[in-house]
């Protein structure tokens, strides 16, 4: 006996036509923002990236020389200088920034009165333009500063901090600092307030201490939003550039010369080749220790 066959459903595509008007909407209101991103940001990439294996000063045609510009910037004294100033400035500030947000955070995520006002008031430099901000430090660090009328009160010595090589670059770096950790508080804040208190409820009732429910719970719970912190902050401490033009203008004797303002300054020169050069050095830094971190953090998480 034959086996009776199983009718099948017969399965319609829709037209093409009729697939295309349906999205049509979503690419038309995409459309302006890829626009924009293909003529102002992947463009340009593109185009700094023939200029760095050029010589080129912005008049004329371009010059091929191949990787001649990455060569002679590793033999550069002023790009050596301007790559150990801002590993440095990236070591101290973000060794030092998230700390201080997580501690911050920590405090205001206990029962503390006013908390909404200190939140706020830690938030208010982050909204502040840079350039106000570096301006009022430039102030503040002078050798006629408060800073130095306040050590003078306590019997201390002043200090010419930006006039010296030795703390020019601290200088501008706790200028950042200050600035910034109150994003990383406020950050972390909203992070913490997110963990289920049960879970602190369960420990404190198995004896633990306060510090060791921040290591067991607050940081492992936290470990997607640290992440995120460093990883932003990181981007952001190589770009530096504002705090240090307001500041110090990259010196003295170009203790605080970054890579950004190398960038700048030899855009400024006519140096389009050799600046392309630096930038795609600092593409390559930021995307090499973005990939760093995530992968170990996914390596942890797994």
């Amino acid at each position: 006996m034959r086996a009776s066959a199983i009718p099948t459903k017969t399965v319609r595509r829709r037209p093409l036509k009729g697939r295309w008007r349906r999205y049509v909407a979503g690419y038309v209101l995409i459309a302006p923002a890829l626009l924009a991103a293909g003529l102002f940001l992947f463009v340009p990439i593109v185009l700094s990236g023939y200029w760095s294996l050029t010589e080129y000063s912005g008049l004329g045609e371009p010059e091929w020389v191949g990787l001649t510009n990455y060569i002679e910037l590793f033999g550069n004294d002023l790009f050596l200088k301007a790559l150990l100033n801002t590993f440095l400035f990236v070591l101290i500030g973000m060794g030092i920034g998230p700390v201080l947000g997580f501690l911050s955070a920590l405090l205001l995520n206990s029962t503390v009165r006013f908390r909404g006002f200190f939140r706020a008031a830690y938030f208010v430099p982050v909204m502040t333009s840079l350039v106000v901000v570096a301006t009022i430090w430039k102030i503040l660090l002078q050798q006629q500063g408060v800073i130095n009328q306040a050590l003078s009160f306590f019997g201390l010595p002043g200090h010419a901090w930006l006039s010296d090589p030795s703390t020019a670059l601290p200088a501008v770096v706790a200028t950042s600092i200050w600035q910034g950790f109150g994003f990383e508080t406020v950050v972390f804040l909203a992070a913490l307030q997110g963990i289920p208190r049960e879970l602190y409820d369960a420990a404190r009732v198995d004896g633990a201490s306060y510090w060791q429910q921040v290591r067991h719970i607050t940081l492992p719970a936290m470990r997607p939003t640290i992440m995120f912190v460093y990883i932003i902050g990181i981007i952001g401490s190589f770009q530096v550039y504002d705090q240090v033009f307001v500041m110090t203008e990259g010196g003295p004797i170009n203790s605080t010369r970054t890579l950004v303002f190398d960038l700048v300054d030899r855009f400024q020169q006519l140096e389009l080749g050799e600046a392309s050069a630096v930038a795609y050095v600092l593409l390559a830094i930021l995307a090499f220790l973005s990939y760093v971190q995530i992968f170990v953090f996914e390596r942890e998480r797994g």
